[in-house]
């Protein structure tokens, strides 16, 4: 009996943790990470500080699961139908929706704190790309991309759509970042159709 209580608040405990995480997320997302805190984080979301740290014990810890959070959205793959015909361009679609752009935006922000001697986002952003990388890679595996050249391509095709959506994000210039997206498209296009099928590959 006494066990089935304890599970039961464990379960509660990570129901109320994620929509803390997701609130505080949506905090950032308005107001960017230059003057993040738990408090003020505490006020947005609408909980009280000790309960904000009794989920995140730091400042750290919370940013480095918004990291995980943001990327993930910034370039939804979990989700991808393994069957879907143009994952390339559900992913764009995603990216640059309204909705895809805040969390790009963020995300964006975020690489450029880590790149100036922050070793917690640093670290959460590292961590988040090779996670992405992993599934890009495992998805290309799955459309025939032989298993060798699955990371390195993964690699390169997320470097190049950051590097694109950052173009739009600071130029607005639909077409020509449009162009160069299905530039990218159709050069995986033509470098699948070299792939064998995924069935009898080794």
């Amino acid at each position: 009996m006494n066990d089935e209580r304890v599970d039961g608040r464990k379960l509660r405990f990570e129901h109320r943790r994620a929509e803390v995480l997701r609130a505080a997320t949506e905090h950032a997302l308005d107001h960017g990470l230059a003057n993040l805190s738990l408090r003020k984080v505490a006020q947005s979301v609408g909980v009280s500080h000790a309960t904000l740290v009794h989920h995140f014990s730091t400042k750290d810890e919370l940013v480095a699961e918004i990291v995980d959070l943001v990327l993930a959205q910034s370039l939804a793959l979990p989700d991808l139908a393994d069957d879907d015909p143009e994952p390339l361009e559900t992913i764009w679609r995603r990216a640059t929706s309204d909705e895809g752009r805040r969390y790009v935006r963020l995300f964006t922000a975020i690489t450029g704190h880590a790149m100036h001697d922050n070793p917690t986002l640093r670290d959460a952003v590292a961590r988040s790309m090779q996670q992405r990388t992993s599934l890009l890679a495992a998805g290309l595996v799955r459309h025939g991309c032989p298993e060798a050249e699955a990371a390195a391509l993964a690699t390169s095709m997320l470097a190049t759509l950051r590097g694109l959506l950052v173009d739009l994000l600071a130029t607005d210039d639909e077409k020509r970042v449009r162009a160069a997206f299905e530039d990218l498209a159709g050069e995986l296009g033509r470098r699948s159709a070299r792939w064998p099928p995924p069935d009898v590959q080794s």
